[in-house]
């Protein structure tokens, strides 16, 4: 199964040299953070654990929703990094797409019955997950719910950056940028029924609301390039008083191929609201306007520390925290840390690491 699943991570990832290994990047020992409580969020610096306190090599089962894009490679590279650096283990296993949720419930409750030491979890669904979520805290493996959201209130810890922020990060931009004039957006944020997607729509709105900027389509899919490339040329056809393109980093990666592709450069903006590097590259070049940046690298490092505090039986510095989010645009594209971000040009994807540690 591991080599299919291989087979077919590689496959989908064709087109993209990732070669090099996550021990490549320069040690990070803290970072700022914001840490979560209700509505309240406080500043904060997060130290990680050093190696020497990590006392036993920790077997770690990683589930990601897929690994179709720049965005979960850099995850992998965050927590693949963190692993690495602590002398622990882990095994990688992603479940092909957000229509996957049997797959991934699946991987999950493999990794309960082989007795992993912690599960970090990239959830296809903040409710789907949550049954198992419960089987395993309640047989002693810490569960972090990393970058999606998990409703389930047993889960051990969240390592996330909200996407309802970071999409209502967007839509002020866009309410500033339309300087009180009406502006019509084409919306594609993901698909229905995934914790983050439908936080961002929830945040999208809320940022919008009392302003002369509208939302004239909303599409829902899955986050493969093909797919959203397909639902915003369709959009463009049908709605031809679009200002602007908003969405996932995926869809704003095919939004701009769309608008060169239709020649409506200067008549229809692009943003995103979380970013990897196609996306970064087009803010640098002017195909896109915006996007915040969640530090996807550094929110890997921070659910493995998260979940070896517990297995060392220390307390988190919160439940819920992640890297503090930054507005990305021209103005600031380079001065924001791209190592913090993506993964190096050349990664190789990591599915499995052995400890090191004795």
């Amino acid at each position: 199964m591991r080599g299919l699943m291989r087979k077919s991570v590689l496959a989908a990832l064709a087109g993209c040299a990732f070669v090099g290994s996550a021990h490549s990047q320069q040690p990070v020992t803290s970072f700022p953070v914001q840490l979560v409580d209700g509505e309240k969020k406080t500043d904060a610096d997060w130290k990680l654990l050093s190696a020497d306190e990590v006392t036993k090599p920790w077997n770690i089962c990683v589930l990601f929703p897929h690994l179709k894009d720049s965005y979960w490679v850099a995850a992998d590279y965050g927590v693949a990094a963190e692993i690495r650096r602590t002398g622990t283990a882990m095994t990688l296993y992603e479940a092909g797409g957000y229509t996957n949720l049997s797959t991934q419930l699946s991987q999950m409750d493999n990794c309960i019955a082989q007795k992993f030491d912690g599960i970090i979890l990239g959830a296809i669904s903040a409710d789907g997950v949550g049954p198992l979520v419960k089987r395993a805290t309640d047989a002693g493996i810490p569960v972090i719910d990393f970058v999606n959201g998990v409703k389930e209130p047993s889960v051990s810890g969240h390592a996330l950056v909200s996407f309802y922020d970071l999409a209502y990060k967007t839509g002020k931009y866009i309410v500033e940028q339309s300087d009180g004039k009406p502006t019509v957006v084409g919306f594609f944020p993901g698909p229905q029924g995934a914790g983050w997607s439908d936080d961002a729509v929830r945040g999208f709105s809320d940022a919008i609301k009392e302003s002369k900027v509208e939302i004239a389509v909303t599409r829902r899919g899955d986050t493969g390039l093909n797919v959203q490339l397909d639902m915003i040329n369709n959009a463009l056809q049908t709605y031809d008083k679009l200002n602007w393109l908003v969405g996932v980093d995926i869809a704003a990666q095919a939004a701009a191929v769309a608008v060169r592709n239709a020649n409506l450069g200067g008549k229809v903006s692009v943003a995103a609201f979380d970013i990897i590097p196609p996306v970064y590259d087009d803010i640098a070049a002017g195909a896109a306007k915006a996007s915040p940046t969640d530090f996807t690298v550094l929110q890997g490092r921070l659910a493995v520390d998260m979940v070896l505090r517990l297995l060392q039986g220390q307390k988190l510095q919160a439940k819920r925290a992640g890297p503090k989010p930054q507005m990305v645009t021209a103005e600031t594209v380079k001065s924001v840390s791209k190592t913090d971000m993506f993964a190096p040009a050349g990664y190789k994807v990591e599915f499995s690491i052995e400890a090191t540690k004795k």
